[in-house]
């Protein structure tokens, strides 16, 4: 169902609050919390564009000089006279990629994208809140709300970034003719305003900031007209959100050159288009499979995308949680700050080599025999060679195997005291097999499991899961938990707890006949899940939420459902992606050029 936020955008109030002295963000851009909704106002003009907190719907409509644009209008980068407009593409019979939304830029293509259009250092997001996480992806529609905290942390860092464009105007705003200043401005507000906006400016907004700069050079400077220019810019809906809204009049939508070159670059990057893009976008270039899987296939050959990508896998399998994790320093005395960063630079390495080296090998993700240590890793691992602060690639022990048994994973799920197999069983459930939990009992009560000097851990949660209230689920996750107990609460390999030998025996459940069975211990588990289908699905099922910002919808069996058609739909582009990676090595690149090439990436629709 359907609800809108009114998200206002005074422009006048804006600016008014500048020249007082205190730019308002709350003014700007009345952010509802519930919501990542954006409506806009500008000029003399209005224009909407709805989306619900929940991601799933949309709506748009425009007149005159809109802060969203019109559809069919320059405003929305649609004018076919600016590139805007597509080659014709047919909707496919799955249907559209799915409903229209307006997505927040993340915290960390925040940066990217100031870095890029500003040309500054790194650090202009360092005091930002962090993002929400929804489904373990900061990605989602869902999770990229901006209540008053998070908007008047981009008023001030609009605020900063502008003062430093205002310090170099005649750099980044050249006028000769102190007489042409107007002009220089404009000419200025088009060139920056599309790379800001990802897109170019309507004529009523280059109108609109040209009286913006003439106001504020009546009070102040030159410099000042062209900062207040880019402090605006930047505290715009068009800068901070990326939109998939689209031309059309039905309920099926065609994105146009300009978003589908926002939403690449994003996907594969983490950062707004660069030249070579927007001269793509331009060209009307992005309109078919075939240009899009060549754009993609440009942007993974550049470092960033590596680094990208690498927090897909981060976020994917709950290792992002590493870098927050805390141990008890008495149970733990070796996990030093020296350790922490060591196990999360380790996780890194191994992943970026995993893309550089590996041929972006889902299955080598999981069975590598190698990995990468300095000698606190080494020290951690019991490997020989690396010493000091030098980092090389080692062969690992025959207790490890893949990105399950290294630390940064065992670390990431695992409580301050103890190693916790429960929640190592879930996240292996439901991350790594995409399997659903069944709900937990109503009114049920958890008991936390006591410490035990005398009980291994298993003991004591083998205890806790033999409950008849709770077993249903823990009879699902505990013995997956269990195949990782020869690893404790900080990665470390044992042999024995409080005196007693390790029992690292597992069994998957439930999952599906290929992975199903009896495990020794965490080694035999990665071998098995690392070549089976199971996985590759779950990859690939993960890396289209993630890309879209939305979850997949579950198996729908109802064919007169609703939502049967939209299951279809997604089933069949995660199927073509899941096909795609497996021909090709099990590289999780081509689930990227699959999902883009498909001709529903093209689309977006009311629901």
């Amino acid at each position: 169902m359907f609800q809108s936020h009114k998200l206002g955008m005074d422009w006048a109030f804006a600016y008014s609050s500048r020249v007082l002295g205190s730019v308002s963000l709350l003014g700007a851009l009345t952010f509802a919390g519930c919501s990542n909704s954006v409506v806009g106002h500008s000029g003399t003009g209005s224009a909407t564009a709805l989306s619900g907190g929940n991601g799933n719907t949309s709506t748009h409509s425009a007149n005159g000089a809109g802060g969203g644009g019109n559809a069919n209008t320059g405003a929305g980068g649609a004018t076919p006279g600016s590139g805007g407009s597509n080659p014709s593409v047919n909707l496919p019979p799955a249907g559209a990629l799915g409903p229209i939304a307006l997505r927040r830029l993340t915290t960390p293509e925040y940066e990217n994208s100031v870095q890029r259009l500003l040309n500054v250092p790194a650090g202009s997001s360092s005091t930002f809140l962090p993002d929400d996480q929804s489904s373990g992806f900061k990605s989602m529609s869902v999770a990229l709300r901006v209540p008053q905290a998070v908007a008047e942390q981009y008023q001030r860092a609009a605020k900063s970034l502008a003062a430093g464009v205002a310090a170099n105007a005649t750099t980044w705003a050249p006028c000769a003719d102190p007489a042409g200043e107007a002009a220089c401005a404009a000419t200025f507000v088009r060139s920056f305003g599309q790379k800001a906006y990802r897109r170019p400016l309507s004529e009523e907004e280059v109108t609109f900031y040209g009286k913006l700069f003439a106001d504020e050079r009546a009070r102040t400077t030159y410099a000042e007209g062209i900062s207040i220019i880019v402090e605006m810019m930047l505290q715009s809906p068009h800068f901070l959100y990326k939109t998939e809204i689209g031309v059309g009049t039905g309920p099926d939508r065609q994105l146009t050159s300009y978003e589908l070159a926002s939403q690449i670059s994003y996907l594969v990057t983490g950062n707004m288009p660069d030249d070579q893009l927007f001269s793509a976008a331009l060209a009307n270039s992005l309109g078919t499979g075939a240009g899009r899987e060549a754009a993609v296939r440009r942007l993974l050959a550049t470092p960033e995308s590596t680094t990208w990508l690498r927090g897909f896998v981060l976020d994917w399998l709950g290792i992002s949680k590493s870098v927050d994790a805390a141990k008890d320093a008495t149970l733990f005395p070796t996990y030093d700050t020296g350790l922490h960063a060591a196990i999360v630079e380790e996780s890194h390495r191994f992943i970026d080599a995993i893309f550089n080296e590996a041929g972006g090998s889902v299955v080598s993700l999981f069975n590598a025999d190698w990995s990468y240590a300095d000698g606190t890793m080494a020290a951690h691992y019991g490997v020989a060679g690396p010493t000091g602060a030098t980092w090389q690639k080692v062969t690992l022990p025959a207790e490890r195997l893949g990105i399950l048994t290294q630390a940064a994973f065992l670390t990431g799920h695992s409580k301050t005291n103890d190693s916790f197999p429960i929640t190592r069983g879930k996240i292996l459930r439901t991350r790594v097999m995409c399997t659903a939990m069944p709900p937990p009992p109503a009114g049920i009560k958890i008991d936390p499991v006591p410490p035990s000097a005398t009980l291994t851990t298993r003991e004591r949660v083998a205890a806790h899961s033999t409950n008849p209230v709770c077993a249903s689920c823990h009879t699902l996750i505990d013995p997956l938990g269990f195949g990782f107990e020869n690893y404790d609460a900080v990665g470390a390999y044992r042999a024995a707890e409080n005196g007693k030998p390790i029992d690292s025996s597992g069994e998957v459940k439930g999952i599906d006949p290929e992975v199903d069975g009896p495990f020794t211990n965490g080694v035999e588990f990665a071998r098995r899940i690392a070549s089976s289908n199971v996985l590759k699905n779950c990859v690939s099922r993960e890396a289209f939420r993630w890309g879209i910002g939305r979850v997949s919808l579950d198996p729908v069996t109802d064919m007169t459902s609703p939502d049967y058609p939209k299951y279809l739909r997604d089933k069949s582009i995660i199927d073509t992606m899941e096909t795609k990676m497996a021909n090709t090595n099990a590289d999780m690149r081509e689930l990227l050029t699959a999902l883009v090439s498909s001709d529903s990436y093209a689309f977006r629709s009311d629901n």
